[in-house]
């Protein structure tokens, strides 16, 4: 076995450490990159008046406290996607309210804020450019929502044009943690005209990804995590050996 990594490349290199441990070969290859956007003062005047912050991603957490003083948060009540994002807040010290046990998507995420009823609060969704705008839509039904707070953009890494054939055969499995990062491996493929091996598999990061993957990958075979965290993808390759 021999896995593509793709996700940024801190993240990347946290799950390759990971693999190596449990003696699987695999490639730290990027296929999206994080920059940051500054908040302006529409933001900023927002982010003070409201009383439940909802982080999307560890990236949003991330790039916000890189604009904003960690102690102006810590009074709000804080809502995280999953366990991933919950536990970057956690290390800085940022208690989180509420957090799906499960299935890190934003319908869990809605279903496990429907159990607190939240009604008539003012909330503000921290994300990035092109994410979902499910959340907005749900949540406005009963509480006042801000304009989103896009803090960052995926963008396609400067390096992908170093991605060759021969790196793609020596590959038997590859992860795919986001659908932004599903579109830019068949952008990237189409740019350097290079053909992905049908004996490769994909490793979907939910069910949502594998869909994706479905419609620009026919035919090929995919594995479906629970979730796009590095233990259960590592659980889904284990699964496969």
């Amino acid at each position: 076995m021999q896995v593509l990594i793709t996700r940024q490349i801190e993240q990347s290199e946290k799950f390759s450490l990971i693999l190596k441990k449990n003696n699987i070969k695999n490639i730290v290859f990027p296929l999206i990159a994080i920059k940051n956007i500054h908040l302006n003062v529409t933001n900023k005047k927002n982010l003070d008046q409201a009383d439940i912050i909802i982080f999307t991603s560890q990236n949003s957490v991330y790039s916000l406290l890189k604009e904003v003083n960690i102690n102006s948060i810590k009074s709000k009540k804080i809502i995280a996607i999953g366990k991933s994002t919950e536990t970057v807040l956690n290390k800085m010290k940022i208690k989180v309210d509420i957090v799906p046990e499960n299935n890190y998507t934003s319908e869990s995420l809605l279903d496990e804020i429907e159990k607190h009823r939240i009604i008539d609060k003012k909330i503000i969704i921290i994300k990035g450019i092109g994410g979902r705008s499910l959340l907005h839509k749900k949540l406005s039904k009963n509480n006042f929502l801000y304009d989103d707070v896009n803090i960052y953009e995926r963008i396609v890494p400067i390096t992908f044009s170093s991605l060759s054939q021969n790196t793609l055969n020596s590959i038997t499995h590859i992860c795919i943690t986001s659908v932004e990062i599903l579109c830019n491996l068949e952008y990237i493929c189409q740019i350097l005209k290079l053909e992905i091996s049908k004996n490769m598999v994909f490793v979907a990061g939910n069910d949502r990804i594998a869909k994706e993957i479905v419609k620009k990958f026919f035919n090929y075979k995919i594995l479906i995590s629970k979730d796009p965290t590095n233990d259960e993808m590592l659980k889904t390759l284990l699964s496969s050996t």
